[in-house]
Protein backbone atom coordinates (compact mmCIF):
# COMPACT_ATOMS: atom_id res chain seq x y z
CA UNK A 1 0.00 0.00 0.00
CA UNK A 2 1.67 3.34 -1.43
CA UNK A 3 2.24 5.43 1.66
CA UNK A 4 0.49 7.82 3.31
CA UNK A 5 -2.64 6.94 0.80
CA UNK A 6 -5.73 7.79 2.43
CA UNK A 7 -8.17 4.55 3.45
CA UNK A 8 -10.49 6.42 6.24
CA UNK A 9 -13.51 7.89 3.97
CA UNK A 10 -13.70 11.46 6.63
CA UNK A 11 -9.79 11.82 5.71
CA UNK A 12 -10.67 11.20 2.17
CA UNK A 13 -14.01 13.54 2.37
CA UNK A 14 -11.65 16.22 3.62
CA UNK A 15 -8.73 15.80 1.08
CA UNK A 16 -11.51 16.31 -1.96
CA UNK A 17 -12.67 19.60 0.36
CA UNK A 18 -9.12 20.65 1.21
CA UNK A 19 -7.87 20.68 -2.45
CA UNK A 20 -11.62 21.62 -3.96
CA UNK A 21 -11.24 18.31 -6.37
CA UNK A 22 -15.39 18.47 -7.28
CA UNK A 23 -15.65 21.71 -8.65
CA UNK A 24 -12.22 21.95 -10.20
CA UNK A 25 -13.46 18.56 -11.84
CA UNK A 26 -16.64 20.63 -12.75
CA UNK A 27 -14.58 23.39 -14.46
CA UNK A 28 -12.68 21.46 -16.19
CA UNK A 29 -15.01 19.73 -17.86
CA UNK A 30 -17.49 22.36 -18.25
CA UNK A 31 -13.91 24.05 -20.41
CA UNK A 32 -13.50 20.96 -23.06
CA UNK A 33 -17.55 21.13 -23.75
CA UNK A 34 -17.51 25.08 -24.13
CA UNK A 35 -14.30 24.14 -26.97
CA UNK A 36 -16.43 21.39 -28.36
CA UNK A 37 -13.00 19.70 -27.68
CA UNK A 38 -12.24 16.60 -29.67
CA UNK A 39 -9.31 15.80 -27.16
CA UNK A 40 -11.00 16.89 -23.77
CA UNK A 41 -8.43 15.00 -21.72
CA UNK A 42 -6.02 17.49 -23.16
CA UNK A 43 -8.31 20.40 -22.10
CA UNK A 44 -8.68 18.94 -18.73
CA UNK A 45 -4.76 18.41 -17.74
CA UNK A 46 -4.25 22.00 -18.92
CA UNK A 47 -6.84 23.39 -17.03
CA UNK A 48 -5.72 21.14 -13.89
CA UNK A 49 -2.11 22.20 -14.85
CA UNK A 50 -2.98 25.79 -14.60
CA UNK A 51 -3.87 24.60 -10.83
CA UNK A 52 -0.62 23.50 -9.95
CA UNK A 53 1.34 25.83 -7.20
CA UNK A 54 4.60 23.96 -8.77
CA UNK A 55 6.49 26.11 -10.61
CA UNK A 56 6.85 24.78 -14.24
CA UNK A 57 8.98 27.40 -15.24
CA UNK A 58 11.43 25.44 -18.12
CA UNK A 59 8.05 25.03 -20.19
CA UNK A 60 7.37 27.14 -22.78
CA UNK A 61 4.33 28.63 -23.16
CA UNK A 62 3.95 27.89 -27.02
CA UNK A 63 3.83 24.09 -24.91
CA UNK A 64 0.81 25.24 -23.71
CA UNK A 65 -1.41 27.34 -26.01
CA UNK A 66 -1.76 27.80 -30.09
CA UNK A 67 -3.66 30.56 -31.33
CA UNK A 68 -4.94 30.10 -34.65
CA UNK A 69 -5.18 33.10 -36.65
CA UNK A 70 -8.30 32.21 -38.46
CA UNK A 71 -10.20 30.58 -35.60
CA UNK A 72 -12.37 32.79 -32.85
CA UNK A 73 -11.84 30.73 -29.81
CA UNK A 74 -8.01 29.45 -29.15
CA UNK A 75 -7.38 25.57 -29.21
CA UNK A 76 -4.98 24.01 -27.03
CA UNK A 77 -2.63 21.66 -28.98
CA UNK A 78 -2.08 18.43 -28.10
CA UNK A 79 1.49 16.43 -27.37
CA UNK A 80 0.07 12.84 -27.48
CA UNK A 81 -3.80 12.44 -28.24
CA UNK A 82 -5.85 10.06 -26.61
CA UNK A 83 -8.48 8.94 -27.97
CA UNK A 84 -12.04 10.97 -26.84
CA UNK A 85 -14.24 9.05 -25.44
CA UNK A 86 -14.91 11.26 -22.08
CA UNK A 87 -16.83 14.37 -24.00
CA UNK A 88 -16.98 13.83 -27.46
CA UNK A 89 -17.46 16.53 -30.00
CA UNK A 90 -20.79 17.13 -30.92
CA UNK A 91 -22.14 17.64 -34.80
CA UNK A 92 -24.91 19.83 -34.74
CA UNK A 93 -27.55 19.51 -37.40
CA UNK A 94 -27.49 22.51 -39.98
CA UNK A 95 -31.39 22.23 -39.63
CA UNK A 96 -30.93 22.44 -35.55
CA UNK A 97 -32.74 25.33 -34.29
CA UNK A 98 -32.83 26.14 -30.43
CA UNK A 99 -36.26 25.99 -28.68
CA UNK A 100 -36.64 28.10 -25.89
CA UNK A 101 -39.82 27.08 -23.40
CA UNK A 102 -41.75 29.94 -21.60
CA UNK A 103 -41.55 29.87 -17.77
CA UNK A 104 -42.86 31.37 -15.06
CA UNK A 105 -40.43 34.10 -12.89
CA UNK A 106 -40.82 31.35 -10.12
CA UNK A 107 -40.05 28.41 -11.93
CA UNK A 108 -37.13 30.34 -13.26
CA UNK A 109 -36.00 31.48 -10.04
CA UNK A 110 -36.73 28.16 -9.08
CA UNK A 111 -34.27 26.52 -11.76
CA UNK A 112 -31.47 29.00 -11.53
CA UNK A 113 -31.37 27.84 -7.52
CA UNK A 114 -31.09 24.34 -8.71
CA UNK A 115 -28.00 24.83 -11.03
CA UNK A 116 -26.55 26.68 -8.17
CA UNK A 117 -26.30 24.24 -6.06
CA UNK A 118 -25.92 21.44 -8.74
CA UNK A 119 -21.86 20.06 -9.04
CA UNK A 120 -21.98 20.34 -12.84
CA UNK A 121 -24.11 24.04 -13.50
CA UNK A 122 -23.12 25.72 -10.87
CA UNK A 123 -19.59 27.17 -11.49
CA UNK A 124 -20.64 28.19 -14.75
CA UNK A 125 -21.33 31.79 -15.33
CA UNK A 126 -24.60 33.38 -13.96
CA UNK A 127 -25.27 34.81 -18.02
CA UNK A 128 -24.77 30.89 -19.03
CA UNK A 129 -27.25 29.72 -16.24
CA UNK A 130 -29.95 31.93 -17.37
CA UNK A 131 -29.21 31.07 -21.27
CA UNK A 132 -29.91 27.01 -20.07
CA UNK A 133 -33.09 28.27 -18.09
CA UNK A 134 -34.74 29.08 -21.20
CA UNK A 135 -34.27 25.84 -22.41
CA UNK A 136 -35.27 23.57 -20.03
CA UNK A 137 -38.65 21.79 -20.93
CA UNK A 138 -41.25 20.35 -18.45
CA UNK A 139 -42.39 17.29 -18.38
CA UNK A 140 -45.00 15.24 -16.26
CA UNK A 141 -44.78 11.34 -15.42
CA UNK A 142 -47.23 9.25 -13.01
CA UNK A 143 -46.47 7.03 -10.50
CA UNK A 144 -44.95 3.99 -11.10
CA UNK A 145 -43.34 5.63 -14.10
CA UNK A 146 -39.94 4.28 -15.12
CA UNK A 147 -37.74 8.05 -16.09
CA UNK A 148 -34.98 6.40 -17.26
CA UNK A 149 -33.39 2.74 -16.80
CA UNK A 150 -29.72 1.75 -15.86
CA UNK A 151 -28.10 0.29 -19.11
CA UNK A 152 -30.34 2.68 -21.65
CA UNK A 153 -28.60 5.61 -23.54
CA UNK A 154 -28.80 8.83 -21.62
CA UNK A 155 -29.99 11.64 -23.55
CA UNK A 156 -31.59 13.89 -21.29
CA UNK A 157 -30.88 15.58 -17.47
CA UNK A 158 -33.64 16.16 -15.12
CA UNK A 159 -34.65 18.45 -12.11
CA UNK A 160 -37.76 17.57 -10.12
CA UNK A 161 -39.47 20.29 -9.63
CA UNK A 162 -42.19 18.23 -7.50
CA UNK A 163 -43.37 14.67 -6.58
CA UNK A 164 -40.86 11.98 -5.56
CA UNK A 165 -38.66 9.28 -6.98
CA UNK A 166 -36.77 6.02 -6.10
CA UNK A 167 -32.81 6.20 -7.47
CA UNK A 168 -31.83 2.62 -7.53
CA UNK A 169 -28.99 0.44 -8.89
CA UNK A 170 -28.64 -3.08 -10.23
CA UNK A 171 -27.65 -5.02 -7.14
CA UNK A 172 -27.48 -2.44 -4.61
CA UNK A 173 -30.98 -1.55 -4.79
CA UNK A 174 -31.76 2.35 -4.20
CA UNK A 175 -29.49 4.14 -2.95
CA UNK A 176 -31.25 7.53 -2.67
CA UNK A 177 -34.80 9.50 -3.04
CA UNK A 178 -35.04 12.74 -5.33
CA UNK A 179 -37.54 15.28 -4.30
CA UNK A 180 -38.24 18.86 -5.23
CA UNK A 181 -34.71 20.49 -6.14
CA UNK A 182 -32.75 17.23 -7.11
CA UNK A 183 -30.87 16.99 -10.27
CA UNK A 184 -30.07 13.71 -11.88
CA UNK A 185 -28.77 12.46 -15.22
CA UNK A 186 -25.81 14.78 -15.80
CA UNK A 187 -23.40 12.08 -17.39
CA UNK A 188 -26.23 12.76 -20.39
CA UNK A 189 -25.17 15.81 -20.77
CA UNK A 190 -21.16 15.13 -20.37
CA UNK A 191 -20.69 11.69 -22.09
CA UNK A 192 -23.76 10.05 -24.04
CA UNK A 193 -23.00 7.77 -21.45
CA UNK A 194 -25.65 4.70 -20.72
CA UNK A 195 -27.39 5.67 -17.51
CA UNK A 196 -25.44 4.23 -14.10
CA UNK A 197 -29.15 3.82 -12.39
CA UNK A 198 -32.88 3.11 -12.48
CA UNK A 199 -35.28 5.88 -11.72
CA UNK A 200 -38.63 5.10 -11.28
CA UNK A 201 -41.80 7.65 -10.14
CA UNK A 202 -43.16 7.02 -6.39
CA UNK A 203 -45.52 9.43 -7.10
CA UNK A 204 -46.84 11.86 -9.54
CA UNK A 205 -43.99 14.02 -10.42
CA UNK A 206 -42.67 17.09 -12.57
CA UNK A 207 -39.29 17.57 -13.85
CA UNK A 208 -37.63 19.82 -16.10
CA UNK A 209 -35.47 18.24 -18.76
CA UNK A 210 -33.02 19.34 -20.70
CA UNK A 211 -31.15 17.31 -23.77
CA UNK A 212 -27.32 16.91 -24.46
CA UNK A 213 -27.59 18.54 -27.75
CA UNK A 214 -29.15 21.90 -26.43
CA UNK A 215 -26.85 22.18 -23.59
CA UNK A 216 -23.48 21.50 -25.44
CA UNK A 217 -24.86 23.71 -28.65
CA UNK A 218 -26.49 26.71 -26.23
CA UNK A 219 -22.94 26.09 -24.30
CA UNK A 220 -20.98 26.67 -26.93
CA UNK A 221 -22.52 29.09 -28.95
CA UNK A 222 -22.74 31.22 -26.19
CA UNK A 223 -18.63 30.61 -25.07
CA UNK A 224 -18.28 31.63 -29.30
CA UNK A 225 -20.46 34.83 -28.32
CA UNK A 226 -19.01 35.81 -24.61
CA UNK A 227 -15.74 35.68 -26.02
CA UNK A 228 -16.15 38.15 -28.78
CA UNK A 229 -17.92 40.14 -26.17
CA UNK A 230 -14.50 39.82 -24.29
CA UNK A 231 -12.40 40.31 -27.09
CA UNK A 232 -13.92 43.59 -27.47
CA UNK A 233 -13.96 44.77 -23.70
CA UNK A 234 -10.60 43.74 -23.65
CA UNK A 235 -9.51 46.06 -26.21
CA UNK A 236 -11.54 48.93 -24.45
CA UNK A 237 -9.08 48.59 -21.37
CA UNK A 238 -5.94 50.66 -21.62
CA UNK A 239 -4.19 48.53 -19.15
CA UNK A 240 -4.17 45.67 -21.65
CA UNK A 241 -2.96 47.74 -24.97
CA UNK A 242 0.55 46.29 -24.83
CA UNK A 243 -0.43 43.23 -25.54
CA UNK A 244 -0.53 40.78 -29.06
CA UNK A 245 -3.57 40.52 -30.37
CA UNK A 246 -2.44 36.28 -29.33
CA UNK A 247 -2.37 37.58 -25.45
CA UNK A 248 -6.21 39.29 -25.80
CA UNK A 249 -7.94 36.30 -27.41
CA UNK A 250 -5.80 34.10 -24.86
CA UNK A 251 -7.15 36.20 -21.90
CA UNK A 252 -10.26 36.40 -23.70
CA UNK A 253 -11.08 32.72 -23.16
CA UNK A 254 -9.57 32.64 -19.90
CA UNK A 255 -11.64 35.18 -18.22
CA UNK A 256 -14.80 33.79 -16.08
CA UNK A 257 -17.95 35.86 -14.94
CA UNK A 258 -19.21 36.30 -12.02
CA UNK A 259 -22.02 38.30 -10.18
CA UNK A 260 -22.49 40.42 -6.99
CA UNK A 261 -25.09 42.53 -5.18
CA UNK A 262 -25.04 45.88 -3.94
CA UNK A 263 -23.06 46.63 -0.83
CA UNK A 264 -20.67 43.11 -1.40
CA UNK A 265 -16.78 43.18 -1.06
CA UNK A 266 -15.32 41.66 -3.69
CA UNK A 267 -11.94 41.60 -2.00
CA UNK A 268 -10.67 43.25 1.20
CA UNK A 269 -7.94 45.26 2.55
CA UNK A 270 -4.86 42.68 3.71
CA UNK A 271 -6.16 39.60 1.86
CA UNK A 272 -3.97 37.65 0.21
CA UNK A 273 -4.07 38.66 -4.15
CA UNK A 274 -4.85 35.72 -5.96
CA UNK A 275 -7.02 37.46 -8.99
CA UNK A 276 -7.39 40.18 -11.16
CA UNK A 277 -10.67 42.10 -11.62
CA UNK A 278 -11.83 43.66 -14.74
CA UNK A 279 -15.67 45.32 -14.44
CA UNK A 280 -18.03 44.16 -17.06
CA UNK A 281 -20.98 45.79 -15.85
CA UNK A 282 -21.80 47.88 -12.89
CA UNK A 283 -19.69 50.40 -10.05
CA UNK A 284 -17.65 49.78 -7.27
CA UNK A 285 -15.53 52.04 -4.77
CA UNK A 286 -12.55 51.37 -2.90
CA UNK A 287 -11.63 52.44 0.56
CA UNK A 288 -9.02 51.91 3.14
CA UNK A 289 -9.47 51.19 7.17
CA UNK A 290 -8.69 54.99 8.88
CA UNK A 291 -9.13 56.97 6.25
CA UNK A 292 -12.77 58.68 6.07
CA UNK A 293 -12.79 59.37 2.28
CA UNK A 294 -12.97 56.74 -1.17
CA UNK A 295 -9.37 56.47 -2.10
CA UNK A 296 -10.05 56.88 -5.64
CA UNK A 297 -12.68 57.41 -8.11
CA UNK A 298 -15.46 55.33 -8.35
CA UNK A 299 -14.37 52.40 -10.98
CA UNK A 300 -17.37 51.56 -13.80
CA UNK A 301 -17.05 49.12 -16.96
CA UNK A 302 -13.28 48.92 -18.67
CA UNK A 303 -11.93 50.06 -15.09
CA UNK A 304 -9.51 47.44 -13.17
CA UNK A 305 -8.35 46.46 -9.92
CA UNK A 306 -5.81 43.46 -7.98
CA UNK A 307 -3.51 43.55 -10.39
CA UNK A 308 -0.82 45.24 -7.69
CA UNK A 309 -1.21 42.42 -5.24
CA UNK A 310 -0.50 40.00 -8.11
CA UNK A 311 2.32 41.62 -9.30
CA UNK A 312 4.02 41.65 -5.86
CA UNK A 313 3.99 39.64 -2.86
CA UNK A 314 2.22 42.60 -0.88
CA UNK A 315 -1.63 42.07 0.52
CA UNK A 316 -4.44 44.17 -0.90
CA UNK A 317 -4.19 47.68 -0.36
CA UNK A 318 -7.67 48.42 -0.64
CA UNK A 319 -11.44 47.08 0.02
CA UNK A 320 -13.26 46.88 -3.25
CA UNK A 321 -17.08 47.44 -2.55
CA UNK A 322 -19.90 47.33 -4.78
CA UNK A 323 -22.34 50.69 -5.12
CA UNK A 324 -24.77 48.71 -7.49
CA UNK A 325 -25.14 45.19 -9.06
CA UNK A 326 -22.00 44.26 -10.28
CA UNK A 327 -20.31 41.81 -12.41
CA UNK A 328 -16.84 41.28 -13.04
CA UNK A 329 -14.41 39.15 -15.65
CA UNK A 330 -11.33 37.60 -13.10
CA UNK A 331 -8.25 36.38 -14.55
CA UNK A 332 -6.27 33.91 -12.34
CA UNK A 333 -3.18 34.58 -11.34
CA UNK A 334 -1.52 31.98 -13.17
CA UNK A 335 -2.90 32.81 -16.19
CA UNK A 336 -1.98 36.71 -15.45
CA UNK A 337 2.01 35.55 -14.73
CA UNK A 338 2.21 33.62 -17.68
CA UNK A 339 0.37 36.46 -20.28
CA UNK A 340 0.52 39.45 -18.82
CA UNK A 341 3.46 39.16 -16.68
CA UNK A 342 4.83 41.49 -19.94
CA UNK A 343 3.22 44.52 -18.34
CA UNK A 344 4.46 44.10 -14.94
CA UNK A 345 7.04 47.01 -15.50
CA UNK A 346 4.31 49.21 -17.39
CA UNK A 347 1.76 48.62 -14.07
CA UNK A 348 4.29 49.67 -11.81
CA UNK A 349 5.31 52.31 -13.01
CA UNK A 350 1.92 53.85 -12.84
CA UNK A 351 1.53 52.22 -9.65
CA UNK A 352 1.64 55.99 -7.71
CA UNK A 353 -1.29 56.73 -9.74
CA UNK A 354 -3.13 53.28 -9.29
CA UNK A 355 -2.97 52.48 -5.88
CA UNK A 356 -6.42 50.93 -5.68
CA UNK A 357 -6.18 47.57 -4.71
Amino acid sequence: EPAGMLTDQAQVKSYIAKYNLEDELSNAVNLAIKQNSTDPYLVISEYMKSLSTTEMEEEEDDDVIIMEEENEIPQLKARGRHKAIMSPSVSIPTDWERVEYAKSDEDAAFLHEAMATNALMQKLAPSDRAHLVAAFCEKRFSAGDVIIKQGDPGDLFYVVKSGECDISVAGVGTVMKATRGSAFGELALLYGAPRAATVAAETELVAFTLDMLTFKSTMMGKAQQDHAVYLSFINSVELLNPLSEADKRTIAYALSEREYPAERNIICEGDEGSEFYLIREGEVKCTKAGVKDEVSGRLKRGDFFGELALLSSDKRAATVTTVVPTTVLVLSRAVFERVVGSLSEILQSGAGAQQRA
